[in-house]
């Protein structure tokens, strides 16, 4: 079963994430973390294949970019597909985040009707349409 793992610290944001997963069939299996020091435990221990990984910018302790500069240092963000997902439509933090490895920038959603058809188109494109390497 294919994994979506979300990472953002505003919990309203992950309750209505969650909501809209639930109305889809099948539902996803939907992992979420606070922050990207969890997101960076989380790829220590668990495999990310056949994994989308949202990530927001903006959290404490430490923040997207930081998790994508590290990631990328490491070669990790090859073979992940990392989602930025957040409320910035700035052109440096996207050409930022695209310069660290990310697949796509995704800016957030501003009603659940619209964050439902982002889950699903997100989940066909990438699960069903993208053609992603064989280990």
């Amino acid at each position: 079963m294919s994994k979506i793992v979300i990472v953002d610290d505003d919990k309203d944001d992950i309750y209505f994430f969650l909501k809209a997963c639930k109305k889809l069939v099948p539902e996803p299996q939907v992992v979420p973390l606070q922050d990207g020091k969890e997101l960076l435990a989380y790829v220590e221990t668990e495999s990310c294949q056949n994994s989308i990984i949202l990530l927001d910018l903006n959290m404490p302790k430490m923040g997207g970019l930081e998790v994508l500069s590290r990631l990328n240092e490491s070669g990790r963000i090859n073979n992940m597909v990392v989602i930025t997902y957040s409320t910035s439509d700035n052109p440096n933090d996207i050409n930022k985040c695209y310069e660290l490895g990310v697949k796509s920038y995704i800016t957030k959603p501003d009603s659940n009707k619209h964050l439902a058809a982002l889950v699903d188109n997100l989940r066909n494109y990438w699960f069903n349409i993208n053609q992603s390497p064989v280990s």
